[in-house]
């Protein structure tokens, strides 16, 4: 039978659909359009990439310096913000207001407790803690406050601690009176590590050992640590530590005799001492004072009476290297 070939009513043929096609004939036509005419050959440009674009062709606009010019002004306006205190001033005032909000619902100065405190007067330690009652307690500076209490006279170091939400702790330590030190004419209380504390209050420390003369305070810890270790007879009757030249020392004792130490050989030289008081009782005699300066001798300065023969220091018994009577203070205060 003769095929008869399928023709539209506009009089155009179909085209003849090839075997094993499953796209529809206007999908097809559609696809080939996308890829001939949609595709792109080249990324549009950014807004910098086209600015700098137009800078090369000579064409651009005010528009970027104008917002240079507004970014250069807002940076002055902040740097003369800064500088000038008033942001601080500003934030200042804010956190002061919420201070005292907060202070009028129960977070204020209420009370301030102290522990360690005993030389310390109260009306000090109050002065230097820098507040009263009803204070806001947000608003206490408490590192401001504890330099100010480690500046009194007493005070070794603090620590200052908030208790919420009304209580300001204060732990004192305090340091320990050593010496009563003399120079000059004046008197001072000194710790063991040989600094001045306070020149109120001396004669309440009447019962410290008393140390006379510049660089005395430095050297007396260890020549009193000596003695109360190991000369502790010698040294209830000592009066007074007297530094010479800050180089060595000479006992005062209680009956008025001069006791010279060395240089060198401190304990050595207290030993002698205790030897020869033992067997003569030279610091029981007429004497002035007792030289130990030189290694091999003990020298002694007998009073007037004694050197003229009618005090009871002539009753010596004077040895080779041992017990001498004679000027001890030739050398002077060296």
């Amino acid at each position: 039978m003769r095929q008869v070939k399928k023709v539209s009513r506009t009089g155009v043929r179909a085209a003849p659909r090839k075997k094993g096609s499953k796209i529809a004939p206007g999908k097809r036509r559609n696809g080939a359009a996308n890829r001939t005419f949609g595709r792109r050959t080249e990324r549009p440009a950014g807004p910098i990439g086209a600015w700098i674009e137009r800078m090369r062709e000579g064409n651009f606009g005010m528009q970027p310096f104008a917002y240079g010019a507004l970014v250069l002004i807002a940076c002055v306006a902040v740097y003369g913000v800064v500088i000038g205190g008033h942001a601080e001033n500003g934030v200042n005032a804010v956190t002061h207001q919420a201070n005292r909000l907060l202070a009028l619902s129960g977070f204020s100065i209420q009370d301030v407790t102290v522990t360690g405190r005993a030389q310390t007067r109260k009306d000090d330690l109050l002065a230097a803690v820098g507040t009263k009652r009803g204070d806001p307690i947000f608003g206490f500076d408490t590192e401001a406050a504890r330099q100010r209490i480690e500046r009194l006279d007493w005070v070794r170091s603090a620590t200052v601690t908030r208790l919420l939400p009304d209580t300001i702790r204060i732990e004192v330590s305090e340091r320990q009176p050593f010496a009563l030190w003399q120079r000059g004419g004046e008197l001072s209380i000194v710790d063991a590590e040989g600094r001045p504390i306070t020149d109120e209050g001396v004669q309440d420390f009447a019962h410290l050992p008393f140390i006379v003369g510049f660089g005395a305070p430095r050297a007396a810890p260890e020549l009193l640590t000596l003695m109360q270790k190991e000369r502790p007879e010698l040294l209830q009757r000592v009066r007074a530590f007297v530094r010479v030249s800050d180089r060595r020392w000479n006992l005062r004792l209680e009956n008025g005799v001069d006791v010279k130490l060395p240089e060198t050989g401190v304990a050595k030289a207290l030993a002698d001492l205790a030897a020869y008081d033992t067997k003569y009782r030279v610091l029981s005699r007429d004497i002035v004072a007792v030289d130990l300066r030189l290694p091999d001798r003990v020298s002694v300065e007998l009073t007037e009476n004694a050197a003229n023969g009618t005090g009871i220091a002539t009753d010596a018994t004077l040895k080779k290297n041992g017990v001498r009577p004679g000027q001890a203070g030739r050398g002077g205060n060296t």
